[in-house]
């Protein structure tokens, strides 16, 4: 068995999308560094389509465990999940809030940046989009940082950050790319991007993202443990993320959001992958 066949058989262990996958567990220890180990000249279409490890010779800080996405990015080609810190930083999502806030210019201009640049080694054939691709959501949650790019086609790179880490990639969830089979939303219509859980140093991250018609002006998650969690809005995309695993099953099982259009009326959306 080659490296590559190794990667392939290695990532299919670790499938995000199976629930019953222990992240923590000696075999997705191993196979982690099996996949750090591999060749980081392997050609791109060598590699097997779903979510990637983070790139060979990316700087590490101290120890390091991988960001499993359980089903927030099944439905995206060229997927990237970033490692975590597991030191520093807000602990236990301690100053996270239930209603985004906005950034300042300069706040998000670096935020705007450091997505792209963190981004950038995983892109791929996707390298020109993101460099053209514009903000569409940039907020903070406490000391949270969302960062969402959008592109032609369907493109986007999402990045949430814990900016008290130090580095910027130092304490990030994200993905980037395209979703398979993309269909642009009807007027009214909410349609998922990245649906699921991830795990970061503070804890485990639940997470909805992706694309809302021109009448959509607000989406809210009815959170059983958070109360209602407010996405922001803008440009065509939506971004919402809570602490803890309760989106875990929502690539298959749905989450239902609640809906505010341009006439002022409401209704209710499906979200899935």
């Amino acid at each position: 068995m080659n490296r590559t066949d190794h990667l392939s058989a290695a990532l299919r262990t670790l499938d995000a999308a199976d629930p019953r996958v222990d992240a923590h567990g000696a075999r997705a220890r191993a196979d982690l560094e099996a996949i750090l180990a591999t060749d980081p000249g392997t050609p791109a279409d060598a590699l097997p389509a779903g979510p990637l490890p983070v790139p060979p010779g990316r700087r590490r800080t101290g120890a390091r465990r991988a960001a499993l996405l359980a089903g927030a990015t099944a439905a995206l080609a060229g997927v990237l999940v970033l490692v975590p810190a597991t030191t520093g930083g807000d602990r236990a999502f301690a100053t996270w809030t239930a209603a985004p806030d906005a950034l300042t210019a300069q706040q998000r201009t670096d935020a705007v940046a450091g997505c792209r640049d963190g981004m950038r080694e995983a892109a791929g054939e996707h390298a020109d989009a993101l460099a053209a691709a514009r903000p569409a959501v940039a907020e903070r949650r406490g000391v949270w940082t969302t960062v969402v790019l959008a592109g032609a086609g369907g493109f986007h790179a999402l990045c949430v950050t814990d900016s008290s880490a130090g580095a910027f990639t130092d304490g990030m969830i994200g993905s980037v790319g395209v979703a398979t089979g993309h269909v642009d939303p009807g007027p009214r219509e909410v349609r998922a991007t990245d649906l699921g859980t991830g795990s970061m140093s503070a804890g485990d991250v639940s997470l909805a993202a992706g694309a809302v018609g021109a009448e959509v002006v607000g989406v809210t998650y009815a959170s059983a443990s958070r109360g209602d969690v407010v996405a922001t809005v803008a440009e065509g995309r939506f971004a919402l993320w809570l602490p803890g695993d309760e989106l875990r099953d929502a690539a298959r099982a749905g989450a239902e959001v609640r809906v505010t259009y341009r006439d002022g009326t409401t209704g209710t959306a499906r979200l899935t992958l």
